[in-house]
């Protein structure tokens, strides 16, 4: 008898077990990837103020964030588990 209380291995188990073993391989790779993601983030704009005039930034930013309706303050947690980016506040301290 195999794992999973099958007789034989087939393609339905290989199904299921890839189902149970997913979500949380990609759970984990998920934050893992949009830390990262918000690591270049901040050097994206450590390079445009180093090289140009971080206003313009700040204020692309400030426009972008009222036209997308989008929240100011997030749940820090929050923000690491499922946000790619910084959030404006967070970009705009590292601007200033």
């Amino acid at each position: 008898m195999m794992p999973l209380g099958v007789k034989q291995p087939g393609f339905h188990i290989g199904l299921v077990v890839f189902g149970l073993l997913y979500t949380p391989i990609s759970t984990f790779t998920g934050v893992l990837m949009n830390g990262l993601s918000r690591r270049f983030e901040f050097q994206a704009d450590n390079y445009a103020k180093q090289t140009y005039n971080a206003n313009y930034l700040m204020s692309s930013l400030k426009k972008l964030t009222q036209k997308s309706l989008s929240n100011l303050t997030p749940h820090p947690l929050y923000v690491r588990i499922h946000y790619s980016h910084p959030t404006l506040l967070q970009r705009v301290e590292n601007l200033e």
